[in-house]
């Protein structure tokens, strides 16, 4: 083997995978696996609540709260928001708006596109709206 095969070589095992779906067996990050693993155990403990229930959402959010201490999923921040509005929470639901505005940021400047792609499609809520939703509310009233 010449030298300079050897060299490019080198080069192709350094290049950066940039894209969904370019890791291999030996090549996927182990930091992203685990990543990936907390994730995935915390979507399906998300699945298996019934949040799309007024009532158990706003029984959920002390587990709400702990499956987004395991990882900060983008659907765990959506399902407490909601659910602190159902309870009429608002200050509470503003705090966790702020929280998932800045994990959406987050999860955009990831270098990893199975992390940037969490928030893909998702709202972005703002304290702002909570205000408003708020005051819909007590207009109401």
């Amino acid at each position: 083997m010449s030298i300079r095969e050897w060299f490019r070589g080198q080069a192709r095992e350094e290049e950066r995978v940039r894209a969904l779906g370019e890791y291999d067996a030996s090549s996927y990050p182990e930091e992203l696996a685990e990543i990936l693993r907390k994730r995935e155990e915390v979507a399906a403990e998300l699945l298996g609540l019934r949040l799309t229930e007024r009532e158990a959402r706003a029984a959920a959010i002390p587990r709400l709260h702990e499956l987004l201490r395991r990882y900060p999923h983008p659907l765990a921040y959506e399902a407490l928001i909601h659910a602190y509005l159902d309870a009429e929470r608002f200050d509470e639901a503003r705090g966790v708006a702020f929280a998932a505005r800045e994990r959406r940021a987050e999860c955009e400047r990831s270098p990893y596109p199975e992390i940037r792609m969490e928030v893909e499609g998702l709202r972005a809520w703002t304290p702002e709206e909570v205000d408003e939703l708020r005051e819909e509310r007590e207009a109401r009233r």
